[in-house]
């Protein structure tokens, strides 16, 4: 929380300078925030140390990122699309939907970094919003779960939910050891945590994965992301989550 503190009034200054981004998004270690221009694009990114502000010429920038993406990088984590000045965005929108995992190790640390990286820099970026996005596969019973960040809940900012089974002694016990922590009105067992809480994603990740695991899944290739948003507006995607991802929102 202290670095989101450090780099508000930094991101706000150069708002002010600059205008609205073209993009807004994250990496697992720090921003990923550009205004794209027809010759040059201007990248705010950074690490655990500092922020920076560069300059690139736009195609090259472009073609680097493509190849990244197409020898399995992940230049992003996360880009959110809200209509800003600029263009050149249609590849970028197809190359980052695609997994980037076959493993379940991973389909675990992915989400933890993905809801790491939403809880430090989305409230920078678009304050006050919620991302989410739910996980499903198509199994009997469908699976079903939907993962969230919203700033709106304190002391519950990441969050999980489930449908749960019949409520019964044996399925509680079995709901509870894989780490969820209690159900609500609906009968959805949740797992909510706070955000000061620097454990939180990787544990909220863990109990989804844990979920998952409990199917009839040999691989996490057979789950996969949908109704991704970030406040209901704009185009967000997610190259590090590590599942396949449709941009649609579709009925199940």
């Amino acid at each position: 929380m202290e670095r989101r503190a450090a780099l508000r009034p930094v991101y706000a200054a150069i708002i002010a300078r600059l205008g609205p981004p073209t993009l807004l998004g994250g990496t697992d270690h720090g921003p990923s925030v550009r205004w794209v221009r027809p010759t040059r694009t201007l990248l705010l990114s950074g690490d655990h140390g500092a922020a920076v502000l560069s300059v690139h010429d736009s195609a090259r920038f472009a073609e680097r990122e493509y190849a990244e993406f197409v020898e399995g990088g992940l230049p992003y984590a996360w880009a959110l699309d809200r209509g800003g000045p600029g263009g050149g965005r249609d590849r970028w929108l197809n190359d980052s939907s695609v997994a980037r995992t076959c493993t379940w190790q991973d389909a675990e640390e992915r989400p933890a970094l993905l809801l790491a990286s939403w809880a430090e820099h989305l409230p920078v970026q678009a304050p006050g919003d919620w991302a989410g996005m739910r996980l499903r596969a198509r199994w009997n019973p469908p699976v079903d779960l939907v993962v969230t960040y919203d700033p709106g809940t304190p002391g519950r900012e990441p969050c999980a939910v489930v449908p749960g089974p019949p409520p019964t002694p044996e399925t509680a016990e079995r709901m509870r050891g894989r780490g969820w922590q209690g159900t609500d009105p609906h009968n959805r067992w949740h797992i909510r945590l706070p955000e000061t809480d620097p454990r939180a994603p990787a544990e909220v990740a863990r109990v989804v994965t844990a979920e998952l695991r409990a199917g009839p899944f040999d691989y996490p290739n057979e789950v996969f992301a949908s109704d991704i948003s970030a406040g209901d507006d704009g185009t967000l995607v997610v190259p590090g989550l590590g599942f396949e991802v449709t941009l649609r929102r579709e009925p199940f």
